[in-house]
């Protein structure tokens, strides 16, 4: 009976995935809606290269993610009615607020119009973390999460985080891996470690707590050893044969997704917590994938390297841009628009 039992269950993941793993493609289906873990088993069952080239690779896109998000939301109850400019629907009162603040309201909102609205100037202005400090003592909510959040950023050993990035460079590494999604045998080892290095740099900001500093100063400092190890400018937590499965078209997690999120960890702490190490160590794995891109165009096609950017990798091009903006290096703005898929593209 195992075998029959097995092949059914497999059958009712392979249903049960179908929308949720094909949401990771350029399709009108929020991203958030499908499972990382749904999607890696599914390519571990038996016949899943068939299926996922009949099932997964729809083009189509939403003009924008409201588009796809208000169609999923409930019907409005006492939404704001958005009665000026003849308009009677309601909205939701986010929707609404939200196009007030970016003066699309009809009449530009109250009666103003978008020329004296844009005169007014902008109705809110972004404010450093440095320049802000909850009370520390204090019992207020956002008190309270400001502690939590750093006393956990606080348990997170810097060793561990870093473990699978030294293994693959080849260099010593104490201690013991995290398991999890950092499991020194899952494909998207390393990307939690990009997230820490965010979440530290901005904490640091709105606190200035001395520990933390030390701490993620010792993770950009053990990622550029590894770095200076593979010296090629690639840095991950795993090897670079992934790259060459996703170049292939082939079977593999999400690389570029797990690639970005250090690329912005390292990018904050340059940026937020003034780590003049890591701006340098950004633009040099910019560098790398950018020869790899430019690589795969070459030897195949343009067509062939959209077909690869059909998964997870729009978070590139926002890195890239910032790195752009930072360095005003033209390769890295060409390496932007090597990294839009087609579609964008044309729309960009």
């Amino acid at each position: 009976m195992a075998a029959p039992w097995r092949a059914a269950w497999a059958a009712v993941m392979v249903m049960a995935a179908a929308a949720a793993a094909s949401a990771k493609e350029c399709t009108n289906i929020p991203t958030q809606l499908s499972s990382h873990t749904v999607r890696a088993r599914l390519q571990a069952f038996p016949g899943a290269e068939e299926w996922r080239l009949r099932e997964l690779f729809h083009d189509h896109l939403n003009p924008t993610d409201e588009a796809a998000w208000m169609d999923l939301m409930p019907p409005p109850r006492g939404g704001l009615r958005a009665a000026a400019g003849g308009h009677d629907h309601e909205e939701f009162d986010w929707a609404v607020l939200y196009r007030s603040l970016k003066g699309q309201l009809p009449g530009g909102g109250g009666g103003a119009s978008p020329a004296s609205a844009a005169a007014a100037g902008p109705f809110l202005e972004e404010v450093s973390l440095h320049d802000v400090r909850l009370d520390p003592d204090g019992d207020a909510a956002y008190g309270r999460a400001q502690r939590t959040n750093l006393e956990y950023l606080l348990l997170l050993d810097p060793d561990r985080l870093v473990w699978s990035f030294r293994t693959q460079a080849g260099l010593p590494a104490p201690g013991e891996p995290y398991g999890g999604w950092e499991g020194p045998d899952v494909e998207l080892r390393g990307h939690f470690v990009g997230h820490y290095l965010s979440a530290a740099a901005k904490m640091w900001a709105s606190t200035g707590n001395a520990t933390l500093a030390g701490r993620m100063s010792a993770v950009v400092g053990a990622l550029r050893e590894c770095q200076r190890a593979a010296g090629t400018g690639y840095l991950s937590a795993f090897p670079a044969e992934f790259f060459d499965r996703f170049e292939a078209v082939r079977p593999v997690w999400a690389p570029y997704y797990t690639v970005h999120k250090i690329m912005q960890g390292l990018l904050d702490q340059h940026v937020v917590a003034g780590d003049g190490r890591a701006l340098g160590m950004v633009a040099a794995m910019a560098d790398y994938f950018a020869g790899r891109v430019r690589n795969v165009i070459r030897r195949y096609s343009v067509e062939r390297h959209w077909a690869s950017l059909n998964e997870e990798t729009g978070g590139m091009n926002d890195v890239l841009y910032q790195l752009y903006t930072i360095t005003v290096r033209s390769a890295f703005f060409s390496f932007l628009l090597e990294s839009l898929h087609q579609r964008f593209r044309s729309t960009f």
